[in-house]
């Protein structure tokens, strides 16, 4: 799934990198509805992707399950491609006066979104099916890349989530995490507690804002001793 979102949104900042400086809201009249086809086309493609898995999935452990299929919502795709695309072209040329930089930021937010917008077609899947199942008992959040960014080793290690009125999936643009099913409540796996233990270590003492600086800045100084050893 994530193979599909990332060439999607690929194809998404070659666009945009492409973009007519000159006329940028007339270039993102011209190509938004396309862009919107095929984030849409994306999205509702992972939607029945995850509806097959989540079967799958569920018969493995022995349990008979109805996924409800979310179809995506076409003007949250266009608010959120506008506010990426033209919207954040125009801020960046007021902050940094060039549009090659202005350009370039607009085709990464484009690219990050495009992968987000992309992806809920299967995590919003799989997150009503979770609040409009009983079979389901919860979920875990999983990682879809090697190294998750610090935000999301954070909600990692917190582990498996059972309440249904107090939690959703949250994602960021370029996030690459996923709600793996839960069918009954179980221990937790070695490397989730491994991270709750490391956050209250690293948290100690600090509370809020200042909590999620200090485990971000632990989280990159281990990486960057990592990639100094290598």
């Amino acid at each position: 799934m994530l193979r599909v979102a990332e060439l999607i949104a690929r194809r998404l900042r070659t666009t945009a990198l492409r973009a007519d400086v000159s006329d940028i809201d007339g270039w993102w009249e011209q190509i938004s509805p396309r862009v919107q086809r095929e984030i849409l086309t994306g999205a509702s493609a992972l939607a029945r992707l995850a509806r097959s898995y989540l079967v799958q999935h569920a018969q493995m452990e022995g349990v008979r399950l109805a996924p409800v299929e979310v179809e995506p919502d076409p003007a949250q795709i266009a608010t959120s491609l506008l506010v990426t695309g033209p919207v954040a072209f125009k801020k960046s040329i007021r902050l940094s006066g060039s549009e090659d930089a202005a350009v370039r930021a607009m085709a990464s937010q484009l690219q990050g979104s495009a992968t987000r917008l992309v992806l809920a077609g299967a995590r919003d899947t799989t997150m009503a099916t979770w609040r409009e199942r009983g079979e389901m008992a919860g979920w875990r959040r999983v990682g879809g890349r090697s190294e998750p960014c610090p935000f999301c080793l954070m909600l990692i290690g917190r582990g498996a989530v059972y309440a249904r009125e107090t939690a959703d999936f949250e994602a960021h643009d370029r996030c690459a995490c996923t709600p793996e099913p839960l069918y009954r409540r179980e221990p937790e796996p070695p490397e989730v507690r491994r991270l709750s233990e490391e956050w209250s270590r690293v948290t100690a003492g600090t509370s809020g804002a200042a909590s999620l600086r200090a485990w971000r800045a632990h989280i990159e100084q281990q990486r960057g001793a990592t990639t100094a050893r290598a």
